[in-house]
């Protein structure tokens, strides 16, 4: 079921923080490293469906408030045609101002999604060094490569995979040479997921989908995540512990448009907002978020008070930092992940045997609802003083995760969150012959490091066994039985082997094979009716349940029944479909019975007329008789 816009946005949002704040922490970033990111922003017409509400505005301006002094940026709209929105300079407080305000520039009215073009423009110094500053780019759409003005739908699929060919095979090599990241979010499911995929993939950037513009700010804020990991404090409930080794603190609170006023409560109850604060409180406002940065916080438990949300977080800036290691924006299937993790205080590695002892190291993969999937406690590494390891997996879900890295202290906390894409190891897709039928799988490589002579994909459908062939060094393929094609068919697939060394046994996404003849949609009718219902087509009835589910209570929204013409429940013309006539002879049998039954109850009523008109005559005569026997 689609989510409500507000939700969508939400995570657009999420998206753009999580991305901002990796940018804002140092944490992770090469020595003399700053952060280089142009976003690309689609404003094509389609975008009107997708983000009606244009919450690409409040997205941008969230990537705006947390960029670093300090570091570089640059956005620029893509339709038809390419546009500096924000010319790309130094981030400070002028181009800040100048990039809210130009944000309210962006609309929805272009006519063409012109990507090739937009990837070339933003990367205009690709030839030249980078300057100290790890490159970025941040590509939002809601389509596909749309180019092409030719009078011909052949000749436009010509045109527009041409400038898909191109961006594949062309621009992204120079792009990856030249040290840019991608990180992609696609706003709706017609835009093409493959490219965006390969774009993210082979630069070591973020792939996301945001179900809807809603999620739009989430998915920002993750693409910065990747930037540069944050160090946070854990936020339970919205609280959370403020040591005497922080500086500094930054609290990034998401709220709803309409909701109540945030209020920052301190470890000795003094109560902040946005219109009362010290000069130690810098607190900007915006309709969909708050951002708190506190210098100089007082120890103890501070206390967020609003609506908790799980893309809330706080940053901090400490003399003792939780380091950890890289971890990929891609991960698969049936893999697990080394992770390694220290602690320094001011920039030096803490060994001192007597304080590490007491510190207690945990991993975790998180899903969206902040639901814990798998966790491992990290061990001293041997050999290595000061740092500490595990491997947190094998994982079972694809889809989008965070990796956490959790350090409890006893007196101070830390955490490291980084957003990662858990994918199979190859993709799929079924060839189909003239008639519809499914005549062979197609399996193609995703993992770069996977073997595939060292992998053995296999099938179950229908009772039987199969087996893929080895077609090419990056992909099988594998022949399909005459399926039986009257119920929907799903084929489970598995790989078993090794890649890199380390054994595999996965069951990867099936394959679900519709059936050519759905059972009919059957529309249902008032109790009271004594009408006996048809079955209509899907199209008139409006409902898209399978008949699997026939059995089962509709939600409340769909308990909603239609009512029907008691004189014909298909609303049909009475010659319109097979057995009109038999129809017609059921009518006039009904409008004859109900004349015989007219003339049988106005006989009775004149029989009743001329009983009740004798009655009285014979009461006369007799009266009569009795006056004259006087």
């Amino acid at each position: 079921m689609a989510l409500s816009n507000d939700l969508r946005i939400e995570k657009v949002l999420s998206i753009v923080c999580t991305l901002c704040l990796l940018l804002v922490s140092p944490l992770g970033l090469a020595a003399n490293s700053k952060p280089d990111v142009r976003v690309l922003i689609d404003i094509s017409g389609s975008m009107k469906e997708n983000d009606p509400n244009n919450l690409r505005v409040p997205a941008l301006n969230l990537l705006v408030d947390l960029l670093p002094e300090g570091s570089k940026a640059g956005v620029w709209t893509f339709g038809e045609y390419v546009n500096a929105l924000v010319p790309h300079e130094n981030v400070n407080e002028d181009w800040r101002s100048q990039a809210r305000s130009r944000s309210r520039d962006i609309t929805s009215s272009a006519l063409f999604t012109d990507i090739e073009n937009a990837l070339e423009r933003s990367t205009y110094d690709s030839k030249r060094g980078n300057g100290g500053f790890d490159r970025h780019i941040i590509l939002l759409t809601d389509g596909l490569v749309d180019i092409s003005e030719a009078g011909s739908e052949r000749q436009k699929r010509i045109e527009n995979n041409r400038s898909r060919d191109d961006i594949q095979f062309d621009l992204l090599p120079k792009l990856q040479k030249a040290g840019f990241t991608i990180h992609t979010v696609a706003l709706s499911d017609n835009a093409d997921k493959d490219l965006m995929l390969k774009l993210a993939q082979r630069t070591g950037g973020l792939a996301a989908v945001a179900n809807n513009a809603e999620e739009l700010m989430q998915l920002f804020v993750q693409a910065l995540d990747r930037t540069a990991p944050s160090e946070q404090v854990p936020l339970e409930n919205n609280r959370f512990l403020v040591d005497s080794s922080i500086n500094e603190f930054t609290a990034l609170v998401f709220h709803k448009p309409n909701s109540q006023r945030v209020f920052l409560i301190s470890p000795s109850g003094t109560r902040y907002t946005s219109l009362d604060k010290p000069d130690n409180i810098r607190w900007h406002y915006e309709t969909h978020y708050d951002l708190i940065t506190v210098t100089d916080p007082e120890d103890g438990e501070w206390l967020i008070e609003t609506e908790m949300h799980p893309e809330n977080r706080v940053t901090v800036v400490s003399d003792l930092s939780l380091q950890t290691s890289d971890v990929p924006a891609t991960l698969f299937r049936g893999l697990s992940l080394d992770i390694e993790a220290s602690i320094t205080e001011e920039g030096e590695l803490i060994t001192r045997s007597e304080f590490l002892k007491v510190m207690t190291l945990n991993a975790e993969q998180v899903s969206d609802s902040d639901q814990v999937l798998k966790s491992d406690i990290l061990t001293g590494k041997p050999g290595a003083a000061g740092y500490f390891e595990t491997e947190l997996g094998p994982f079972n879900k694809t889809g989008n995760f965070r990796i956490k890295v959790n350090l409890d202290g006893k007196t101070f906390q830390r955490s490291v969150s980084q957003p990662v894409s858990v994918q199979d190891i190859v993709s799929t897709s079924v060839d189909y012959d003239e008639g519809n039928d499914p005549t062979r799988v197609f399996f193609t490589k995703v993992l770069p490091e996977l073997n595939s002579r060292d992998v053995q994909i296999t099938a179950s459908v229908q009772g039987l066994n199969l087996q893929a062939a080895l077609a090419s060094q990056e992909s099988w393929t594998m022949k399909l039985p005459e399926l039986n094609r009257d119920k929907e068919q799903v084929i489970r697939l598995f790989a078993k082997g090794t890649v890199e060394g380390k054994p595999l046994d996965v069951e990867l996404e099936p394959i679900v094979i519709p059936s050519l003849n759905p059972e009919p949609q059957v529309s249902t009718m008032e109790e009271e009716s004594a009408v006996q219902p048809q079955a209509l087509p899907p199209e008139e009835t409006g409902d898209s349940a399978g008949a699997e589910g026939a059995d089962e209570p509709a939600p409340e929204e769909e308990k909603k029944k239609e009512r029907m013409n008691l004189l014909d429940p298909n609303d049909k013309p009475l010659n319109s479909t097979p057995g009109g006539s038999d129809l017609l002879w059921v009518y006039i049998a009904v409008g004859l019975a109900n004349i015989a039954l007219f003339a049988g109850a106005f006989w009775l009523y004149r029989r009743f007329v001329q009983r009740r008109t004798a009655a009285r005559q014979q009461k006369e005569e007799a009266k009569r008789d009795n006056d004259l026997s006087l």
